[in-house]
């Protein structure tokens, strides 16, 4: 199963979540254990386990996270399992956050982030200080009050800052790893979910931005249009699948978005010099 997230939640179950402009928070449970689910966060996640088992696997590592743990990912795709408690139950509070919400809270608590090592997952053990901030956010995500939003923003803020004090150098990490990559945010949320999208607008769905703000930001980063950027990115992966793979030309077309083989053709002697099978030829 692949979801994409918080996109997911916002187009098919609106109604859990609390969101604003750069948060979204939701209580989430399930008695259904998931095995290797995988996961496309657009933005990064905070995960608070309740209930239950969660199991991360990526390409360098797996972690196991127990009832208590806090587990924090920034934006990219994950395979994940949820293992359910003894009493059957998988329960997590998911609070996604967004460059911005970093970039202010940085600001706000003049925060310097003067290590340089990175780290895209990072997870913490609760002690007894911070159960008592996760009990008090659960308290806020289950109430419905006037203000919920900026009240669920500070205890967001109040966990952050906890983990700030007792596990300095993991947080730093952490937050090092958001702070070093916005300039390039979309464009790595939509390398990351290249099989998603066929078109402009799709481009602007998965990244979760306006025309005017993707074409802002992919000019900034590559110095390309939405379109052309699309069409080099295919390209590219279609040129990858001919060297690396047995697919045929017209399998490959088709993955990489292109409607007719004959198109696919033009398109690719246009960029490489090359027709498909001459390239797949040479790089034998």
């Amino acid at each position: 199963m692949t979801y994409l997230v918080p996109n997911y939640y916002l187009e098919e179950q609106p109604t859990a979540l609390i969101s604003s402009d750069s948060l979204f928070s939701m209580s989430y449970s399930t008695k259904r254990a998931q095995d290797k689910i995988y996961m496309r966060n657009t933005t990064h996640v905070m995960i608070l386990l309740k209930k239950g088992v969660k199991e991360l696997t990526t390409n360098k590592q797996k972690r196991i996270l127990k009832t208590g743990d806090i587990l924090f990912l920034t934006q990219g795709n994950y395979f994940m399992s949820e293992v359910l408690s003894s009493d059957g139950v998988y329960e997590a509070l998911l609070v996604y956050f967004n460059d911005e919400f970093i970039m202010n809270f940085l600001s706000r608590y003049s925060i310097k982030l003067t290590n340089t090592i990175s780290q895209n997952i990072v997870s913490f053990s609760s002690d007894r200080l911070l159960q008592s901030l996760i009990d008090s956010f659960e308290l806020y995500i289950d109430k419905e009050l006037e203000h919920q939003n900026a009240i669920i923003k500070l205890k967001t803020e109040e966990i952050f800052l906890h983990l700030l004090s007792e596990h300095r150098e993991e947080f730093y990490a952490f937050l090092n790893a958001i702070k070093h990559s916005t300039k390039d945010r979309v464009k790595y949320i939509l390398e990351a979910n290249l099989d998603l999208i066929e078109s402009v607008e799709d481009m602007c769905r998965v990244a979760r931005v306006s025309k005017n703000e993707l074409r802002n930001s992919l000019k900034n980063s590559t110095g390309m249009q939405p379109k052309t950027w699309l069409d080099n990115k295919r390209l590219e992966q279609a040129s990858l699948l001919l060297k690396n793979s047995d697919q045929t030309i017209s399998s490959i077309a088709t993955s990489c978005g292109y409607n007719t083989i004959s198109w696919f053709g033009i398109q690719f002697k246009k960029a490489y010099g090359l027709t498909p099978k001459e390239y797949r030829e040479q790089n034998l």
